[in-house]
């Protein structure tokens, strides 16, 4: 087992994005003392919200993904801002993305995004009572279509593949092992 003592020799930065900076980092395996190059991407964290409104209805967009060539339906969710809580993120992103807001917001989960490569955070919120507030304010990049689908359609659309986003699933687990702790939903 890894003692986390790996020593780092340079960090140089391959390629910077809007999105993320790509790291080569020079390391030193403390099991071996074997040298060799990482790659780590320096990401912002990033924010799941899973939107209930009072019909228990959940709150989903449909958006196109280039990292897969087709559209998927996903919880809104997005990036914290330098500087940003997550909290405020995750009311910020479901509002541009949807239109819906509420009070009710509840810390659900936090995982570590992809931490072989990458060095962000996804946290999950849970909003309860959503209500639809406000007009969207989608990014230039943008062009999402808001669905609503009934709470108990969730397992359905997983299972049949509708839904197939890691993050998504991650984030129906949250939801699962904080509605058993909590007795709602």
């Amino acid at each position: 087992m890894s003692s986390g003592n790996w020593k780092k020799l340079s960090s140089d930065i391959v390629a910077k994005t809007p999105l993320f900076t790509m790291k080569r980092e020079r390391v030193v395996n403390p099991r071996n003392d074997h040298e060799f190059d990482a790659y780590v991407m320096d990401l912002c964290d990033w924010v799941n919200v899973i939107a209930i409104t009072p019909k228990r209805e959940m709150i989903f967009v449909r958006q196109y993904r280039h990292g897969i060539s087709r559209d998927t339906l996903e919880i809104p969710g997005g990036v914290v801002d330098p500087g940003e809580k997550a909290g405020t993120a995750a009311v910020r992103e479901l509002l541009e993305e949807t239109g819906y807001s509420s009070e009710r917001v509840h810390h659900i989960g936090t995982v570590d995004a992809q931490p072989a490569i990458q060095n962000n955070a996804l946290h999950t919120y849970l909003v309860l009572d959503a209500e639809l507030t406000a007009e969207l304010a989608q990014d230039h990049g943008e062009d999402l279509k808001v669905e609503l689908h009934p709470l108990d359609s969730l397992d359905q659309l997983v299972l049949s593949g509708e839904i197939s986003h890691s993050m998504m699933l991650t984030a129906f687990h949250w939801l699962t092992l904080y509605s058993r702790k909590n007795g709602c939903l």
